[in-house]
């Protein structure tokens, strides 16, 4: 027994490898087999980089991240989707958390190729850096990430001996305020160096050289009612997620994982995996706490979709269509309601939006 278990025994050596070997097979299938957690206590990634927790996936990553898994499996050199362990560290590719320099809310109105031009970066770039694929797919109230934009430099002062200086406003626009002090939008882009004449930021001070003072003030009257601020728009959750592939929620969910709130466009891909690019089905559910009034909920979804607050049927629109919005309303007493959602996907591009707010 001493020989054996001695400093120089070759069987100790032997005993040592087995075991170091066994470990190395066994902790990598420990991160797929321990319990998932929730968006909520999941660990954020530092800087660009994740370190894989217990019960993490590469598609829940993605979403958590606002990413795609092909494009974390590109920048992590994988080769296979479903082979991540705890502890690995994963680089952040391709979502829109690491590269914002800026924030844009969506207002009525307002499109992509519009709200790209404003801040002087491509359609493209902006889409990208918000894993948009159908650039017609923006909402109000969307907060998209602004990518490579930075405030311009202000205007060199001019030396003119005649000309007067603008704070530019909320609603200013070039051509407005040439007429308001006589004179041409070519000249105050002139004057200030300006490359667009619909590019002007609220505080920008710009020389306008044509000499004019402005017009005096319109005489103080009463004060305008200010319109009342706009109904807060809720998204629930956290929501229990089955995902079917089927269109009909039927036989047993392919892929079962909790989503923050209901807000995907998936394009022509697919929610994850497991799940197929078309024909595929899914059954959210959520309790959420209400206070006593009449609520109206709307959906935006490429292609059905049906919403029920408990058990009653508040939204209809289980057909094949573009994205469509539709709303419904149901009045509700104080306490806590069960809200369901199901969603189908026939073929092409895939998408849905659920939200509710106070009337």
């Amino acid at each position: 027994m001493g020989t054996f278990f001695g400093r120089s025994s070759p069987y100790r050596l032997l005993a040592v490898f087995v075991l170091a070997s066994l470990l190395m097979v066994i902790l990598p299938a420990a991160a797929l087999a321990a319990p998932a957690q929730s968006a909520d206590t999941a660990p954020l990634a530092h800087g660009d980089w994740y370190v894989v927790q217990p019960g993490d996936t590469l598609s829940q990553i993605a979403l958590r991240y606002g990413t795609t898994v092909s494009a974390l499996m590109a920048a992590n050199g994988l080769t296979n989707a479903n082979h991540i362990y705890t502890g690995q560290k994963l680089k952040i590719s391709g979502g829109s958390s690491g590269n914002c320099v800026a924030h844009h809310k969506v207002t009525r109105g307002q499109t992509l190729s519009g709200i790209a031009a404003w801040y002087g970066i491509s359609a493209h770039s902006l889409a990208y850096a918000n894993n948009i694929t159908n650039y017609n797919h923006i909402y109000s109230g969307q907060s998209l990430c602004v990518p490579g934009w930075s405030a311009p430099a202000p205007a060199p002062a001019p030396a003119p001996s005649t000309g007067v200086w603008h704070w530019v406003t909320y609603g200013d626009t070039l051509s407005n305020i040439a007429w308001r002090y006589g004179t041409t939008t070519w000249a105050i882009m002139s004057a200030n160096n300006l490359a667009s004449a619909n590019r002007i930021l609220v505080g920008t001070k710009l020389w306008i050289p044509s000499g004019y003072a402005p017009p005096p003030p319109p005489p103080a009257g009463p004060k305008p009612t200010p319109p009342s601020p706009p109904a807060q728009v809720i998204t629930g959750g956290p929501w229990t997620a089955l995902y079917y592939n089927n269109k009909d929620l039927s036989g047993s969910p392919v892929d079962t994982r909790l989503d923050p709130k209901i807000n995907f466009d998936w394009g022509t891909g697919s929610p994850s995996g497991a799940v197929n690019s078309d024909g595929f089905s899914v059954l959210w559910t959520s309790i959420n706490s209400f206070d006593a009034a009449t609520y109206r909920f709307t959906s935006t979804a490429d292609d059905g979709v049906r919403v029920y607050v408990d058990g009653a049927l508040v939204i209809d629109d289980w057909n094949i269509h573009p994205a469509t919005e539709k709303s419904g309303e149901i009045a509700l007493s104080t306490g806590s309601h069960t809200v369901q959602v199901r969603y189908f996907e026939d073929t092409g591009v895939a998408s849905v939006y659920v939200r509710w707010a106070k009337k």
